[in-house]
């Protein structure tokens, strides 16, 4: 009778325990609603919020997300995270977990290729750029400098940036192998790709005590520094529209504001500690890692307009304006 009740304690524990581990359902919305997202990584959760800055739902996670986007089909949402052992592909309007890619600890960043159908990770345990196919089947990896994370893809070429090394690699899409490397600054993150103009922009965070006050820019067609833009402190992201290049560095809580020339023309204080930015419904979006708010900020006056209350610790924006 005891060995009996052990073993049914035992069994109930470990029900309960793998339950606690599954992801549960999550409020799905409708597939044709537009919403701004963050996700928070001091709470693993995600709040979406309408264009009136009222919240449609909030989503909270059994598993560490630092990072993810929003697929092209405009319902797929890719989160993952350093310490979670896969990638979660999440339909937006059934609130669950679709399928999810084995890949192992360490994925730190990743962004879908159009052209080639590919999604590129960044995987910082193995120092690799790993390439997967709409099957979630592993086609390629390349190897690159220490910890490479911020990046961007033309439609030839994906730039990845070594956070911890101080190299720049040049990833050619029709052969998968690098081509080129270019010196770059070490904790490099943020990255704006002009593809007009033929340049990179990079941001960072410094080297020890000394943070990084400039936005490096690279001539992609020389391979090498253009110049550097004043933006103290630690510029860590970017968004550029006709009205101009916004940086924000969240080092000083700063919202820069450049015209197309890269001339400073406004600038303004937002938020505590912000790390993202992005554009929904005709308004900058600002997150304050710390201030746990969206700032939504005029993008020609950079006045704000509206704050919204969101989850501890707001990392990364996710945009859906409409579904076609």
């Amino acid at each position: 009778m005891k060995i009996y009740n052990f073993i049914t304690t035992c069994t109930i524990a470990i029900v309960i325990f793998l339950t606690g581990c599954q992801e549960k359902k999550q409020t799905p919305i409708t597939d044709n609603k537009p919403f701004v997202a963050t996700l928070n990584v001091r709470e693993n959760s995600m709040d979406f919020v309408d264009e009136n800055g009222e919240e449609l739902t909030k989503w909270n996670f059994n598993k560490m997300y630092t990072g993810g986007f929003l697929h092209t089909d405009g319902d797929t949402l890719v989160l993952y995270g350093p310490e979670a052992d896969g990638v979660d592909f999440y339909s937006v309007k059934t609130g669950k977990i679709g399928r999810t890619i084995k890949t192992g600890k360490g994925i730190v960043n990743g962004t879908y290729i159009r052209s080639i159908s590919k999604i590129a990770f960044a995987d910082k345990n193995r120092n690799e750029i790993r390439f997967f196919d709409g099957k979630g089947r592993e086609t390629n990896s390349v190897k690159t400098d220490n910890y490479p994370m911020a990046m961007a893809a033309d439609d030839q070429h994906l730039y990845v940036a070594a956070f911890q090394g101080e190299r720049l690699s040049v990833i050619n899409l029709n052969t998968i192998k690098i081509t080129d490397e270019i010196a770059i600054p070490s904790s490099s993150v943020g990255m704006l790709l002009r593809e007009d103009e033929k340049e990179l922009w990079i941001g960072g965070h410094g080297v020890g005590n000394k943070a990084k006050s400039f936005i490096s820019v690279f001539s992609l067609k020389d391979r090498a520094l253009k110049e550097e833009i004043p933006a103290p402190l630690m510029p860590v992201d970017f968004y550029e529209n006709k009205q101009g290049i916004y940086a924000l560095s969240h080092g000083t809580n700063m919202l820069y504001r450049f015209n197309h020339d890269k001339q400073l023309i406004q600038k303004i204080e937002v938020g505590a500690n912000p790390f993202s930015i992005n554009f929904f419904h005709g308004k900058l979006i600002v997150a304050g890692f710390d201030s746990e708010e969206l700032y939504w900020i005029d993008p020609d006056s950079l006045k704000i307009e509206m704050t919204t209350k969101v989850g501890k610790g707001p990392f990364v924006i996710f945009v859906r304006e409409k579904v076609k």
